[in-house]
């Protein structure tokens, strides 16, 4: 309760400082932020379809989006916004329409005429001379064309120097952000000047679209370029690989190599079948014509020199070699060869039975040796005879046959292996070529999908003029100044209570007074409204010291003794100590009071050697004797009087500080006191310090005594 009692005397001793300071501060903020800049904030909604919007490659059975491609194009999106580029391209056309819409006698709905005199104050000349006041585009064509990178460049440095409506710090300010987990933005920006916030969006909405269709289409575009050239190339190639194919069958007579590799295949079989056929009856035929010769030895010789039978015979080998012929290309020629074989065929067999004939004529035995009949070994050797050259025939059509085929054989061998790397190369080109169409066709696919999703890049919400301006922080600042002011103020003094070492009143005092025991207190009657009040206070605090040292004193031991003592000068002992004997003087006491100014020489050798109070006075029917001593900061007193003592009373000052000198000289008294009381009285207190003894002083108003109460804790009490 102390504590709390002390925290409210503190608080009203500071009060005048903590109400004047914060509204000095106050005030001060006020007047300094009447002019203070207002804001206008202008936003819009971007709605970009990237979640929810449909296009050609949307595929309606698939199971939802993919967000991670979602959230990805929202970021690339997000970046392109805030990127240097954009934002370069947004602060020169905004700069343009400010030079060309800008008016320095009046606000207009582009720019406030304060900031156009600013910004055209510090544009050189050779800038100006670049706005075309016709056309913004061609103006910001022309302060690009100016723009260099360089520190004197006036357009490179208004987009990297501090401007607060042109420099990429400023832009950077656009505050770009998803709306939950859709797939819009929205897009908020805040400037000083309503035209400048508002156009800002409006063309940052253009040139966003713009940066993200050129960087789009500028990849699908060299895409589908590199694609058709490739497609190109690769057309002419194939035409001129399968040209080549066409010209080698035609050179080669190729019509269907896998065909006509089987007929040939399908020839040499049929071919190898009537070689050996033949072979064999002209091996059976020879072998009888030489086993008849035997038999027939001179007829055989006979008919072999015969003119005609030589004739007929070679007639009858040409015809058999005809028909041999023809009958190996039936295959081939079927169509015209049956008419030429068969008349083959019939005039064979006229000249057989010619030879026949022949033959009969020439012969003239009917018997062999053996007792055969002659015409029967003639008619069968004549047989064979005509079968052997049948035979020799068509065994001689058959080796040239053969080497045909064998020339068919070298002729298509390497056609096929020709003809497949030709194929493999054409097909290669083929599925070259189909890759390169399937993948410009997904290339077009592409494009004509960012067409359609750039075309969703709308404004759901386009930016709005502001007409009214953000609420500022006026008040906030205001309020912040006198709590923070009241505040320091208070931590101010705070500072300066726990480290201030004044005594002040009785805590103070018992807190930086190890030990220490306040008996009292009086106050000082500073101010003129308050010095008429001062003897009464000198009265009030009089009678409570008096009051206070009654129980110290022992009226079977008299005289009692009382040292009044100070630590320095000009703490009022004399004053104190005369008007406490007039009071118990006037009350019937006999007080005696020894001052060390008149009665006690306090450098003689009896006070200094002395150990009781009749050392240095001889004291006869005294109820009390004060005895004021010299400041113990130039003197001593004799330990006897100290202990001989009722009580001792130390005087301090309460506005001055307790110092370590002082903090000796008590703890000395404190020694030397032993068991005799050794207590403090303050003087010149503040009124609220001696009202802790002396109750609620002079002069009483209600504003006072409530004070006095609300210290006190008296909430409810009554007066």
């Amino acid at each position: 309760m102390d504590i709390i009692n002390q925290i409210f005397r503190f608080l009203w001793r500071v009060k005048y400082w903590l109400i004047i300071i914060p509204v000095i501060v106050t005030l001060v903020v006020i007047y300094i932020t009447r002019d203070i800049e207002r804001t206008y904030t202008v936003s819009t909604t971007i709605y970009t379809g990237i979640a929810s919007g449909y296009d050609i490659e949307t595929d309606s059975d698939a199971p939802g989006a993919d967000w991670n491609a979602v959230n990805n194009g929202l970021d690339n999106l997000i970046n392109i916004i805030k990127s240097r580029n954009t934002l370069r391209n947004v602060s020169l056309r905004l700069y343009a329409q400010h030079m060309i819409e800008g008016d320095s006698t009046k606000d207009n709905q582009y720019i406030k005429r304060s900031n156009f005199r600013e910004i055209y104050r510090i544009t050189p000349k050779e800038v100006r001379s670049l706005i075309d006041k016709s056309s913004v585009s061609t103006t910001v064509e022309n302060l690009k064309g100016y723009e260099k990178a360089t520190n004197v460049n006036f357009v490179y440095g208004l987009l990297n120097w501090y401007h607060p409506h042109y420099s990429y710090s400023a832009l950077e300010k656009i505050d770009v952000k998803r709306l939950f987990n859709s797939d819009m933005l929205e897009i908020k920006y805040s400037a000083n000047d309503p035209g400048i916030a508002y156009h800002t969006l409006e063309i940052l909405n253009e040139e966003f679209i713009n940066e993200y269709k050129r960087l789009r289409f500028g990849e699908t575009f060299n895409v589908i370029a590199y694609f058709q050239e490739e497609l190109d190339r690769l057309g002419r190639d194939l035409k001129l690989y399968e040209d080549g194919l066409i010209k080698y069958n035609i050179d080669n007579k190729v019509i269907n190599y896998p065909e006509q590799t089987k007929q040939i295949a399908a020839l040499s079989r049929d071919f190898e079948l009537k070689y050996e056929e033949i072979l064999l009856n002209l091996t059976s035929s020879t072998s009888l014509v030489n086993e008849l010769n035997i038999r027939i030895q001179d007829q055989a010789k006979l008919i072999e020199n015969n003119r005609q039978f030589i004739d007929k015979l070679k007639e009858i080998s040409v015809l058999s070699s005809s028909i041999a012929r023809l009958e190996s290309f039936q295959s081939d020629s079927i169509a015209t060869s049956w008419p030429k074989i068969a008349e083959y065929k019939m005039k064979r067999e006229r000249a057989e039975t010619e030879l026949k004939y022949i033959v009969n004529s020439i012969t003239d035995k009917q018997f062999s040796k053996e007792g055969i009949a002659l015409s029967a070994f003639v008619n069968e050797w004549l047989a064979e005879i005509i079968k052997r050259e049948k035979s020799t025939a068509e065994l001689t059509v058959m080796n040239d046959r053969k080497k045909l085929l064998d020339n068919q054989y070298i002729f298509f061998s390497p056609i096929g292996s020709t003809l497949r790397r030709m194929e493999r190369e054409i097909s290669f080109k083929e599925q070259s070529y189909l890759n390169i169409l399937h993948n410009l066709n997904q290339a077009l696919m592409k494009q004509k999908n960012l067409e359609m999703t750039s075309a969703t890049l709308k404004a759901l919400n386009p930016p709005l003029y502001p007409i009214d301006s953000e609420k500022t922080n006026r008040k906030q600042m205001t309020a912040i100044a006198f709590i923070g002011s009241f505040i320091f103020v208070l931590g101010f003094f705070t500072i300066i209570e726990l480290l201030d070492r004044t005594l002040r009143d009785k805590f103070r005092t018992e807190r930086l007074v190890p030990g220490s025991l306040v008996l009292g207190a009086r106050p000082s009657a500073k101010g003129f409204r308050f010095r008429k009040y001062k003897n009464e206070y000198n009265k009030l605090s009089t009678i409570n010291l008096a009051n206070s040292i009654v129980p110290y004193l022992n009226p079977k031991e008299r005289p009692d003794i009382i040292n009044v003592i100070s630590l320095e000068y000009g703490v009022g002992k004399s004053a104190i100590v005369s008007e406490l004997t007039d009071y118990w003087t006037e009350r019937g006491l006999r007080v005696k009071f020894l001052s060390w100014n008149e009665d006690i020489d306090m450098e003689s050798r009896e006070f200094i050697l002395a150990n009781n109070i009749g050392d240095v006075y001889e004291y006869d029917s005294e109820d009390i004797i004060i005895i004021e001593h010299k400041p113990i900061v130039n003197s001593a007193i004799p330990q006897g009087l100290l202990k001989e003592a009722s009580i001792n009373i130390t005087v301090l000052r309460a506005d001055r500080p307790w110092k370590d000198i002082d903090n000796l000289f008590y703890g000395r008294l404190q020694q030397y006191c032993g068991i005799s009381p050794l207590v403090l009285y303050l003087t010149n207190t503040n009124r609220e310090a001696a009202e802790s003894f002396l109750g609620l002083l002079p002069p009483h108003n209600r504003l006072r005594t409530f004070v006095y109460k609300l210290i006190q804790f008296g909430l409810t009490s009554k007066s």
